[in-house]
């Protein structure tokens, strides 16, 4: 059978469609098909998986999904007759432009879509969005503009020898925390972790907790990446905080990281502080996702040595303040102040005044 080049991005046509019917029903490879119709094998994998009916054998009665070219083109055609309808975005220029400007500032897709909604009359989904996204139509954003990138892939296997090593046998295990603290339904449980920049200025460090419930960020810019540095940021905090720090601050949540090794220190503030597991990032799950955003303003391999202390907080308000899917489109400053507004402060207006609520 003779090989008809096909033009790139040509939808099928029906003629095509039964073509691929009974190319596939005889039993070819998409590979195979694909080389006689004249299109990458992708394509091929698609419009199968998208023509698909179910078919029963009234011989056996088993019901099995089949390729057909008439609901596959009936499909096409309806897709199409959606599609001439228009773009919801319409001709609003400046709601185009105004989520392209928030993307381009860090926020994702759905937080774009938050900051906007009441501004500009219009509203889409975040689908949509992602969808005009791939066709052009926000201004100066692509899938590369994105501020989450493809999943990395995971590492191999770490031995268990290794493990053992990086873990002080002597440190209070996450498997002795409270397993109603896992539920993330009590407040004035954290979580902390420290960034650096680049391996040249790893001196240079923050150091970020993350509150386990609300995901409110606070972010400290320290001399360096050690126990000191930790242990002293900690006891600056309780100092700002006063009388509160005990009701603000109940558990903590670290890795194995050298800058957590003082526990002793840490206890001795009134945190309880437990160690998560070696290689197991996700039990402080919340602290990671945060350090997504923190990476926005401090992004790897860029040295901290000229970041001071206000370019933390910037950083952590724009963390705070940041629409979360999770929340429903809330940022993690309302749900705090809800919960301080719960609790008996003893200097309500400092406490607001630090977290700038």
């Amino acid at each position: 059978m003779e090989v008809e080049p096909r033009r790139k991005g040509k939808h099928f046509t029906q003629d095509e469609r039964a073509k691929i019917e009974a190319l596939h029903k005889a039993g070819l490879t998409h590979q195979a098909i694909a080389d006689i119709i004249g299109c990458c094998r992708s394509a091929i994998t698609r419009e199968l998986k998208k023509g698909q009916v179910e078919h029963l054998d009234y011989k056996t009665w088993i019901v099995s999904k089949v390729y057909d070219a008439y609901a596959a083109q009936q499909t096409a055609n309806y897709q199409k007759t959606a599609h001439s309808k228009g773009l919801k975005l319409g001709n609003n220029h400046a709601y185009a432009a105004a989520l392209g400007e928030c993307i381009c500032m860090g926020y994702s897709p759905f937080a774009a879509i938050q900051k906007v909604k009441d501004t500009y009359g219009l509203t889409i989904s975040k689908q949509t969005l992602y969808r005009y996204i791939k066709e052009g139509l926000i201004p100066n954003v692509t899938y590369k503009t994105l501020p989450v990138g493809h999943p990395k892939k995971r590492k191999g296997k770490v031995a268990e020898e290794k493990l053992m090593r990086s873990r002080n046998v002597l440190h209070r295990s996450i498997e002795q925390r409270p397993k109603y603290i896992t539920l993330r339904n009590t407040f004035g449980h954290w979580e902390i972790d420290s960034i650096i920049g680049s391996s040249e200025g790893k001196k240079e460090s923050c150091l970020v907790l993350t509150e386990r419930m609300t995901r409110q960020e606070i972010v400290i810019k320290v001399a360096d990446k050690t126990a000191l540095s930790t242990v002293s940021a900690m006891r600056w905090l309780k100092r700002q905080l006063g009388k509160d720090f005990k009701l603000l601050f109940q558990t903590l949540t670290s890795d194995n990281g050298c800058e957590f090794a003082d526990q002793a220190g840490l206890d001795a503030l009134g945190l309880t502080t437990y160690y998560c597991h070696p290689q197991a990032p996700h039990e402080r799950g919340g602290n990671e996702n945060n350090n997504k955003l923190l990476r926005r303003y401090f992004p790897k391999g860029k040295s901290m040595k000229n970041k001071t202390q206000y370019d933390a907080t910037m950083a952590q308000y724009f963390i705070n303040g940041y629409p979360r899917e999770m929340f429903g489109g809330r940022c993690s400053s309302d749900l705090f102040k809800e919960e301080l507004e719960r609790l008996p402060l003893k200097n309500r207006q400092k406490v607001y005044r630090f977290f700038s609520i």
